[in-house]
């Protein structure tokens, strides 16, 4: 890593310093004057214009790949892919696609295995450069806390991307290599892969002193993160450790400020406008805007969710709609048809069986500017995370803690969901079992199902493909690099054990290369799960 490293971090800091703006201006790209290295590390009012383009990397990933490594938007998509719930046509081709796929696309030898890495990374430096520099620079002591408890969440936030994407889960893997744990700009070059524990309680340390130092700071926009989404992570960080006392309380301080949860109309309104309409339960979300956006990059041009009434091709609506997402059979089934969030209609209109016979998933719909004039872009609010996933936390902590509270969290996310049948089953593994169900039911492409759930829970990945007597598979290509697969069978199977690491990344061959205290013995495995 000796020169990708220095390089970066002098990228990092001479791209914030050429695109400052105010927060009030949110991620806009026009950038104001340029302003010396020197005026930005030694001014808090500067560093914070630095901290609003860190955020702007994490949101968007500029200069970075795009689709489902475009930032925290992005990788909603590519957690889910990797899951079954999702089945992902090939039309548009990209990364989204092999991230559906299983295509060995993940290894030290493709640009993919380097997707979530140098994002991460990027960021990771530009956080670096503001904790460095804070302490010393000229500005009020509570705007300096603001900025340096801001730049810690991300930096965690960061750290448990990475860690999750390049190294089994916690509970399997605590003295296994992690990932590099870069905490200042003038570290050495060559550092080591930390262990996997070693980078876990690095994360809980930057996010509860980001807690701490943001105690008494009120969230200005919906896209910063404050003490609430700061303990809405530590949540999700601790159900990855098994501390589920930590994410139970952790859930419960940021759920009982959101507890309002949505209502049938916001669930089915299409997940697109959850800012403008001030949906009370939404903890943390990003604005597209005009001059901030993945243009037709988003899961809203993904999600087969084309209006009929405008058409069905591809620039029939008032969105470039790319007919590439849909729902898996199986996913279909966990509802009950009358229930708030039954969002699944099967398309007949479509020539092509290969979309005709799926399950398109109304979630996921944004439809532009244009009124159905023209075609317009796709700028809808994004979701980063909100209360019913809190609920949910509470509920599986609880019932780990068998504190007998669980099944209470979950029948208060059933019912306001409108589900008749609610569970019954007190505690233990069936409790469990239908929490976890919920979760796949409530939180789909949100970032927090799909591949997160498999490995932190340690369930296998099964998909089944489409047959004669059921069109509502998966495509060919979904389970093909799975194992198990029989073409010809009566339901062809595909499956990866819990914790293969072909559900995971391999360390970049660049960082391999250049980074003088690693070397090919320090690489992922590209199978299995030792």
């Amino acid at each position: 890593m000796k020169n990708i490293v220095k390089s970066l971090q002098y990228i990092a800091l001479g791209t914030v310093v050429l695109m400052q703006t105010g927060c009030k201006d949110f991620l806009d790209a026009n950038s104001s004057t340029a302003t010396s290295e020197n005026v930005v590390l030694s001014s808090a009012s500067q560093l914070e214009r630095v901290l609003t383009a860190t955020y702007r990397q994490l949101y968007f990933n500029d200069q970075g790949m795009d689709r489902v490594y475009a930032g925290l938007p992005g990788l909603q998509m590519y957690v889910d892919l990797g899951g079954a719930d999702i089945v992902s046509h090939t039309n548009m081709g990209g990364n989204q696609v092999t991230a559906y796929t299983y295509e060995p696309q993940k290894t030290q030898t493709t640009g993919l295995s380097n997707g979530i890495w140098t994002m991460m990374y990027k960021i990771i430096n530009q956080t670096n450069i503001i904790i460095e520099a804070l302490p010393a620079a000229q500005g009020e002591e509570t705007l300096k806390n603001q900025i340096m408890g801001q730049a810690k969440a991300i930096r965690g936030l960061c750290y448990f991307h990475l860690i999750q994407n390049y190294q089994q889960t916690y509970m399997l893997a605590k003295q296994k290599p992690g990932v590099i744990l870069r905490l200042s700009p003038k570290e050495s070059e060559n550092l080591p892969r930390a262990t996997v524990e070693q980078t876990y309680t690095q994360i809980v340390k930057d996010l509860t002193d980001a807690k701490s130092l943001l105690a008494n700071y009120t969230q200005p926009n919906k896209w910063t993160i404050d003490k609430y989404v700061v303990s809405g992570q530590l949540a999700r960080v601790y159900s990855v450790m098994n501390n589920w006392q930590g994410a139970y309380q952790e859930a419960k301080t940021a759920y009982t400020n959101y507890s309002q949860l949505m209502t049938k109309t916001q669930y089915q309104s299409g997940f697109d406008d959850m800012i403008t309409n001030n949906y009370a339960e939404v903890m943390w979300a990003v604005p597209f805007t005009t001059t901030n956006n993945l243009g037709g990059g988003t899961q809203f041009n993904f999600w087969y969710n084309q209006d009929e009434s405008y058409g069905e091709g591809y620039t029939d609506g008032p969105i470039y709609s790319f007919l590439d997402f849909f729902a898996d059979g199986q996913y279909e089934k966990l509802f009950e048809k009358t229930e708030d969030r039954y969002q699944f209609w099967k398309r007949t209109k479509n020539a092509s069986k290969e979309w005709s016979t799926k399950w398109a998933y109304n979630k996921y719909k944004h439809y532009g500017d244009a009124n159905g004039a023209k075609q317009g872009n796709t700028r809808p609010e994004v979701s980063l995370m909100r209360g019913s996933e809190m609920l949910l936390i509470m509920a599986e902590a609880s019932a780990q803690l068998n504190n007998g509270e669980g099944l209470g969290y979950l029948n208060r996310l059933q019912t306001a969901r409108g589900v008749k049948g609610l569970t019954v089953a007190a505690s233990g593994t069936p409790l469990l079992e239908a929490i976890y169900v919920e979760r796949r039911k409530e939180l789909l492409c949100e970032g927090v199902t799909g591949i997160y759930d498999l490995l932190r829970l340690q369930k296998p990945l099964v998909r089944i493909q489409e047959t004669a007597t059921y069109v509502e598979g998966h495509y060919t290509w979904g389970v093909t690099n799975l194992n198990g697969y029989v073409a010809g069978s009566p339901a062809p199977t595909g499956t990866f054990p819990s914790n293969d690491y072909r559900m995971l990344c391999q360390i970049p061959q660049l960082e391999i290369a250049n980074n003088t205290a690693l070397s090919e013995a320090d690489q992922n495995p590209y199978s299995g799960t030792n």
